[in-house]
Order: structure tokens, then C-alpha cells, then sequence
């Protein structure tokens, strides 16, 4: 018997009604359907994502290549997320946009975090820490946090 790594052992997290965060692994045709997955957002790179979602769906599916390291700043590839998921949760018909890296931990939780927080007015650290209680895995960057954490507290709550 092989051990699943913890990040995959742990169930994807609802961070909103439609928006769905977990590990690119997750993404299998039965995780879709159970989910009612309709669109995906990679927030890391092609591999990390199963090619038959974006094969399949290649106007649903967005890839950020965005890097996970304490020496990147997260919010670069916020506008290019913020507009993906803006759009799809928009369109007619859509479902669950499900937001993934390679683990679901760090790039796709904190930009994931950072859009709830700025859109729907939720405060950051109690919803931080809500939905850490979801998919304890998550949000291990220190300094995604520290970027995300200074960016929603000088924003002004979109409308």
C-alpha cells in the first residue's frame, strides 16, 4: 500500500459557494462531476494539471504559471487570476470553479483567499483561519501571506 502525500489525503476546501481549492491531482472526471466542476484555474503549471480537463475545455480552463517560493511576490499573478475567475463564476451555466496548484497549498490558497477577501468583503484573518480548519495543509508560505495579508488590508472592498 503506497501513503498519499498529505496535501491529497486532506479534502479540497469550499473558500465561497462555487469556488473550490485543492491539488491539480484532485482534477479527475468523478472529482468534476461530484463537484459540478465546470471550470478550472491552475495556478501552476501545465503539468500540475491533468491535460484532459484543458483538452476538453480549453475556453474553461486558465494555467497562471505562477511560482510558489519566499522569493516571488504572489500578487503578480493576481490580476490575471482575479479576471479568470471573475469571468468564468459570470458566465451563463457555470458551476464550481475549481482553483488549483500542484498541492493546494500555497499559490492557489492565497490567491484564492486574497479574492474572497477583497470581493466579497470577508476579513482576512478569521477567514484565514476558517478555512485553514478546512484543508489544514494550507497557506504554509509566510510570505504569500504577508503580500496577500497587506494587500486586502489597503484595498477597498469591491462593490
Amino acid at each position: 500500500m503506497f501513503l498519499q502525500p498529505n496535501y491529497m489525503a486532506e479534502p479540497p476546501a469550499w473558500f465561497y459557494p462555487r469556488i473550490l481549492v485543492g491539488a491539480g491531482d484532485m482534477l479527475t472526471p468523478s472529482f468534476c462531476s461530484k463537484y459540478k466542476i465546470t471550470h478550472v484555474i491552475n495556478c501552476a503549471f501545465p503539468e500540475d494539471s491533468p491535460s484532459w480537463f484543458r483538452t476538453q475545455n480549453p475556453t474553461r480552463y486558465v494555467g497562471l504559471s505562477a511560482e510558489d517560493s519566499i522569493t516571488v511576490n504572489i500578487l503578480t499573478w493576481y490580476p490575471a487570476f482575479e479576471q479568470a475567475l471573475s469571468t468564468f463564476l459570470r458566465e451563463p451555466n457555470s458551476g464550481t470553479v475549481f482553483v488549483h496548484c500542484q498541492c493546494g497549498i500555497n499559490r492557489s490558497a492565497f490567491l484564492a483567499l486574497t479574492y474572497i477577501t477583497t470581493h466579497f468583503s470577508m476579513p482576512y484573518d478569521s477567514t484565514l483561519a476558517l478555512l485553514k480548519k478546512k484543508r489544514p495543509c494550507m497557506f504554509t508560505n509566510p510570505v504569500f501571506r504577508k503580500q496577500t495579508e497587506t494587500f486586502v488590508n489597503g484595498c477597498v472592498p469591491n462593490s
